[in-house]
């Protein structure tokens, strides 16, 4: 029943929008053109991740729930648990796709593992608040995290918090060892979000 549920969400968010993810994922191919090991490739590679995961997870839950459909869907024969499920399913559709079309140009599999765990951690971050919250701010929280470390924060660090300098360069030192955490920390973001939607509805 939830895959079925989830393939047909799949399908229906696909068609709906499947101008933005071609036209996102385009975009991707950018950085590879520049070079993704230069600033300017990194840079235009976190701005484009950052963008499609807001992006999706703004349009599989948010606008659903703005344009009354969200509500349509719950009339349906389904379990709330089992649509919230559904749609991380159709939003890692999106951000994999993404992430890993442009990706397997790069012959770089642990540069391509890290663009898949930030793209599934923020893109979960995302769509998890927008479950929770109705707010329409909702969805940017996980992106002021982020803007920590977009910042150059080893001069931020130096000069207020010099003692923080080694701890960043411990974190960047195990950066494959985070992406594998922050993957299973949004496994646990989906469930209780999904969960929290679920407790939201039987009210």
């Amino acid at each position: 029943m939830l895959l079925r549920l989830a393939i047909n969400v799949i399908r229906k968010d696909w068609f709906e929008h499947k101008k933005l993810i071609l036209f996102i994922t385009g975009g991707m191919f950018l950085p590879m053109i520049s070079g993704v090991q230069t600033d300017l490739g990194r840079g235009m590679v976190a701005g484009l991740l950052m963008g499609a995961s807001y992006s999706y997870g703004h349009f599989c839950f948010y606008a659903e729930r703005q344009r009354g459909t969200l509500q349509l869907l719950l009339s349906l024969p389904v379990r709330p648990m089992d649509l919230a499920l559904a749609k991380y399913a159709s939003l890692y559709s999106m951000a994999l796709f993404t992430a890993n079309v442009p990706g397997i140009f790069l012959r770089d599999l642990r540069l391509l593992f890290i663009l898949n765990a930030f793209v599934v951690f923020l893109s979960t971050a995302s769509m998890a608040c927008t479950v929770i919250s109705e707010k329409p701010w909702a969805p940017m929280i996980p992106f002021w995290f982020v803007l920590i470390f977009v910042m150059p924060i080893q001069n931020v660090l130096k000069r207020y918090y010099p003692k923080g300098v080694g701890i960043y360069v411990f974190l960047t030192a195990h950066i494959v060892t985070i992406a594998a955490l922050v993957v299973i920390l949004a496994l646990v973001l989906v469930y209780v979000s999904s969960l929290y939607f679920k407790s939201r509805c039987a009210q």
